[in-house]
């Protein structure tokens, strides 16, 4: 267990649980907070108190359960659970009923976040307190109330714009602004004050200066690409958006204490490739971490995600049959049966990778073998075999059976944005800016990332073309299971084209040493159902529909 600060062990406030509750004839309420800002440490725990809601322990956690269903059905993320809300995703037939949206926090969740930044916002420039460490915590919530507005409109389309503590009807019985509004009146500016006043160190769980700058750029990426508005028009963004991106991810690169991790961990006889390095239990906040969410093995403030993304209690299927000796090459007459994890961990199996994503790495690539683990080396060199996992889910100590780990007690943490992604949006938005020439910055940033995948650099002289598709390759490979497959689709408008004719299945030519065909998917994902264009924005909840009398977005 890493023994490190966990962000949001406070939940200070009984603010907004979601939207609808605001409309309850007696309204939520919360603790005065003329009675509670009044000192430095207040500030601090009602800002710990926002951060909460990324990752906080519970079976609604956002990063440590649900959030993760945003990619299912993409090419990147399947699913063995047949859950009757996961069976919409793999059928498309998303309606805003769904326990997704109504009973598991993925869309109250961001508002509730919303809720505690504003009150802290609000509130902590009134207490007496140094004024560097009081804009600092100011910063470090608006770039909260950013990241969750930013994720909103990229799921849901036009939101209205609360800005303010709530304390009377008025300040919540607001209408849908457009995504545009939120950008420009919310997200951008929250996000330039954090930048201006976060402090300026390497990430360790608080927001910085350059996860706030991480932040921007993206938003910028973003902001160049596609989207769907609410009203079903597809339209693509200002050009100079790709410059803001480009020199925004400049900046990082150039002045940031950031960095790739560049050196494998060798413990005994189990290897860590550099490129894992920022997942691994024992290293957590690496230099190439940019926002981090922090779980600890103590109840009630682990994560869940081990558990879901487990497909299997053992290897058998994509390794044989349990009587199968898959490493007898390697002189290991074990069969299956006995090369399964001491843990036994739960199965659960929500998020597991694609056979398409295994397909899209090139052999050499380091990050395929480690990042959908089938097999793990302890550092005494006993060797377990699992079905195709994504590895940054897991927590290996819960695997191996190690003391006080169970599937809510896992330490795994959750890494949003890190140096890679500096690098990569760099390379996209240069490209587009002017096409990059072999040798230039654009060049640079996809090879770092090459070359410590195991891979040979991009040297010749590709297209503007080629080089997109390069990019967004690199993007894929590099950020697979990280939650930001589908927001990259849609904004290269790729969604219903990547999507379409997956082959499901698992083929022999798959299978690392073991030449067998394997399927362990829901059913309904059969990769031939075309992507509708209305799953381009997730419905508003029903229930807020009917509260606030909004329409729905188009199509549902």
């Amino acid at each position: 267990m890493n023994n490190i600060y966990k962000i949001g062990l406070f939940l200070f406030i009984i603010i907004l649980t979601s939207c609808e509750d605001f409309l309850n004839e007696t309204p939520a309420t919360f603790i005065s907070t003329t009675n509670f800002y009044t000192s430095e440490s207040d500030a601090r725990t009602a800002c710990d108190g926002v951060y909460k809601m990324l990752l906080d322990g519970t079976s609604n956690a956002t990063y440590g359960r649900w959030w993760l269903a945003i990619d299912l059905g993409t090419d990147d993320v399947s699913s063995k659970s047949l859950r009757s809300d996961f069976n919409n995703w793999f059928s498309h037939t998303i309606n805003p009923s769904l326990a997704w949206f109504e009973s598991y926090g993925q869309y109250s969740n961001f508002w509730t976040g919303i809720a505690r930044a504003n009150s802290v916002i609000a509130n902590v420039p009134t207490i007496n307190m140094d004024i560097a460490n009081r804009n600092a915590i100011v910063g470090e919530a608006r770039a909260l109330r950013a990241f969750y507005y930013y994720q909103l409109v990229r799921a849901y389309g036009d939101l209205p714009a609360i800005v303010k503590e709530v304390k009377v009807k008025s300040d919540f019985m607001l209408p849908r602004a457009d995504v545009d509004t939120i950008y420009n009146q919310i997200i951008i500016p929250d996000l330039q004050f954090a930048e201006l006043n976060c402090k300026d160190a390497l990430h360790d769980g608080h927001i910085t200066k350059w996860t706030a700058k991480i932040i921007l750029a993206e938003v910028y990426l973003t902001r160049a690409g596609w989207r769907r508005t609410s009203q079903g028009q597809f339209i693509q963004g200002r050009s100079e958006n790709w410059i803001l991106a480009r020199d925004k991810a400049k900046e990082i690169i150039d002045n940031s204490p950031h960095s790739l991790n560049t050196i494998a961990v060798i413990n005994g006889q189990n290897t860590t490739p550099a490129y894992g390095a920022s997942w691994i239990e024992s290293a957590p906040f690496s230099k190439e971490s940019m926002l981090e969410l922090s779980a600890i093995n103590v109840y009630p403030y682990g994560s869940w995600i081990t558990r879901e993304c487990t497909p299997n209690a053992n290897g058998s299927g994509f390794w044989g049959s349990n009587s199968n000796k898959p490493l007898s090459g390697q002189g290991i007459t074990t069969p299956v049966s006995q090369l399964t994890f001491p843990g036994k961990p739960s199965v659960v199996g929500m998020y597991i990778p694609t056979a398409d994503l295994w397909r899209s790495y090139e052999t050499s690539d380091k990050r395929r073998d480690w990042g959908l683990m089938t097999k793990h080396t302890t550092p005494e060199g006993s060797i377990y075999l699992c079905q195709p996992t994504f590895r940054k889910y897991v927590d290996i100590d819960y695997y191996l059976g190690k003391a006080n780990t169970s599937f809510q007690n896992t330490n795994n943490n959750f890494v949003i944005y890190r140096y890679a992604d500096a690098l990569l949006i760099y390379a996209e938005a240069a490209n587009e800016v002017a096409s990059a020439v072999a040798g230039d910055a654009a060049y640079n940033a996809v090879n770092s990332i090459r070359t410590r995948a195991g891979l040979t650099a991009l040297t010749t002289g590709l297209s503007q073309n080629d080089f997109r598709i390069a990019v967004w390759k690199e993007r894929r490979c590099e950020f697979a299971g990280e939650c930001k497959r589908r927001f990259d689709l849609i904004r290269t408008k790729r969604l219903a084209t990547e999507t379409a004719n997956i082959d499901v299945n698992w083929l022999p030519s798959d299978n690392p040493g073991f030449a067998i065909a394997y399927s362990n998917v829901n059913s309904l994902f059969t990769g031939t159902v075309s992507w509708p264009d209305r799953e381009w924005l997730m419905p508003i909840p029903q229930s807020e529909i009917e509260l606030n009398g909004w329409t729905q977005n188009e199509g549902y």
